[in-house]
């Protein structure tokens, strides 16, 4: 029987022409098993790796799949040394064995670029080909292996490993494969220490294979008395990046699940604002429609509504205090102010069509001048009974004409007067603070009788009102509404939680400056 060389062996566990015999070779042994049972695990693994691999964002599986098929190759060609074969198909499988274990690591290198998300460069994919090139070089009878057979009894495991002695061009390839290992090993280590996930995972899980290579070398050079580990640590790590594969999928799974909510939330939202848009449009040409009616409604209705006012003024002004019919001058009176409520009416319709069919002009307004100016009407309408507050701001202005402002915060506070019992005390404020994104919300709020839902939600429904017959058109809000859209706002109603009603209203702001402090009834 051949003597085991003394060489260096500087990659022993890419020789792998090893093959333990429990008690005698010829039988089927623990090394045996152990390679099948290594074989089977990475072969279950690479299959499932080929599948994820169809899934988008994890090609790198493709390659990862090739790690683990040559790993399972790696194992079944050390089956075959580990049985009492002739020597000369142990010599022959070893090289299939070094063969395997050459594309492992040229599949490692492609796994990792891959997995790392980065281009190998002219240098790294000549040394990849260099390792295929390597790979065929293997196979040649009599390049890797010469065809001496050695066996080296382990008494650890009570058995003998038989070894295919390697040539110089063997030994050689061996060293090339060392060297061609390293990078992999620095990437990675080097994608852990910037904080890539599961990089860490795979740095540990390579490094195992380089441990296990230098047991193997220490123990073909006679320095250890220890089994071949290397068809082991090839499967180890495979199974380590398995388990760090399925953590990735099940945080991609966790991610893709979140992602659904959000979208499901997004669609919810956007399904609403088109709802409000369609809403919005609808108003709009109700609006639009009104006008026109309203356009042709007013040149028949305003030159003899105005011969009528005038006539009935003149009555007024000229007849007798004492008429033949006592009521007289009060009829008078009242028709007057009917036709005043038509005339006003008429104007209504046409400014509503008008702001439906037109365009908003820019401006820009103080806010608080605007407020203090309502705030003084709506005291010289209700007196002392009713106690009108401000809080807003010196310095704030909105992207809307000051006329446009009065006409919208005017029906507001108009309805917020309406509201309060005339029997008793009320308040009414009117409050401005910016929210984020360039906006003010402006509040009028009272604690008048409130709205019923149904009410709230009609409110700015043409021609909708709860006040009494003859005290309002229907059309305040509507207006008010149609002119806070043009100007790229919005308008809405709240209960007050202690009574009344809050009118929210939404701008654009134009300039903002320091809070003023908490404003005193005006």
């Amino acid at each position: 029987m051949a003597q085991r060389p003394t060489g260096p062996g500087i990659l022993a566990p890419l020789r792998s022409a090893r093959g333990p015999v429990i008690a005698r070779l010829g039988a089927v042994n623990l090394a045996a098993a152990i390679a099948f049972a290594a074989a089977a695990l990475a072969i279950y693994v690479g299959t499932i790796a080929w599948r994820m691999a169809r899934a988008p964002g994890w090609e790198d599986q493709r390659w990862f799949a090739v790690v683990s098929f040559f790993a399972a190759a790696y194992a079944v060609f050390n089956v075959a040394t580990t049985l009492a074969l002739a020597d000369r198909v142990v010599v022959i499988a070893s090289g299939f064995q070094l063969a395997a274990a050459l594309i492992h690591l040229w599949a490692w290198h492609r796994y990792a670029n891959t997995f790392l998300g980065r281009r190998p460069a002219a240098l790294e994919r000549r040394l990849l080909d260099g390792l295929l090139l390597l790979a065929a070089a293997s196979i040649v009878p009599g390049l890797a292996y010469g065809g001496a057979v050695v066996l080296r009894p382990v008494p650890l495991f009570e058995s003998t490993y038989k070894d295919a002695v390697p040539s110089m061009a063997g030994e050689l390839i061996y060293a090339t494969a060392l060297a061609a290992a390293v990078p992999v090993l620095v990437r990675l280590v080097s994608a852990w220490r910037r904080g890539v996930p599961h990089a860490g995972l795979h740095a540990g899980s390579f490094l195992v294979i380089l441990v296990f290579a230098v047991n193997d070398a220490l123990t073909a050079s006679g320095l250890l008395d220890m089994p071949y580990l290397l068809d082991v640590g090839f499967v180890v790590p495979v199974a380590a990046v398995a388990w760090s594969s399925t953590r990735r999928f099940v945080g991609d799974a966790m991610a893709l699940q979140a992602l659904r909510g959000q979208l499901e939330t997004q669609v919810e939202e956007r399904t609403q604002a088109l709802t409000r848009a369609e809403a919005a449009l609808l108003q709009a040409e109700k609006l639009a429609a009104l006008g026109q009616f309203a356009a042709g409604v007013a040149h028949e209705v305003n030159n003899p509504a105005s011969v009528v006012t005038a006539n009935l003024r003149y009555l007024v002004d000229t007849a007798p205090g004492e008429a033949a019919q006592p009521d007289a001058a009060e009829t008078l009176v009242e028709a007057l102010e009917a036709m005043q409520r038509i005339n006003a009416l008429v104007r209504k319709l046409v400014d509503a069509g008008r702001l439906a069919a037109g365009r908003a002009a820019p401006g820009a307004t103080l806010l608080l001048g605007v407020a203090e100016q309502l705030a003084a009407e709506g005291r010289t309408r209700t007196g002392p009974r009713v106690e009108h507050a401000l809080r807003i701001s010196s310095f704030q202005r909105v992207g809307v004409p000051q006329e446009v402002l009065h006409q919208i915060l005017a029906a507001l506070v108009g309805n917020a007067i309406d509201a309060i019992p005339g029997e008793r005390r009320g308040r009414i404020e009117l409050s401005a603070e910016p929210v984020g994104q360039g906006r003010v919300r402006i509040e009028v709020w009272d604690d008048g009788v409130g709205l019923t839902p149904e009410a709230r939600r009609r409110a700015f429904e043409p021609f909708f009102t709860t006040k009494p017959e003859g005290r309002g058109s229907g059309l305040g809000l509507t207006v008010a509404r149609a002119l806070a859209e043009s100007h790229g706002g919005s308008l809405r109603l709240e209960p007050r939680p202690t009574g009344g009603t809050i009118a929210v209203l939404e701008l654009t702001a134009v300039e903002q400056g320091p809070a003023a402090p908490e404003g005193s009834p005006a």
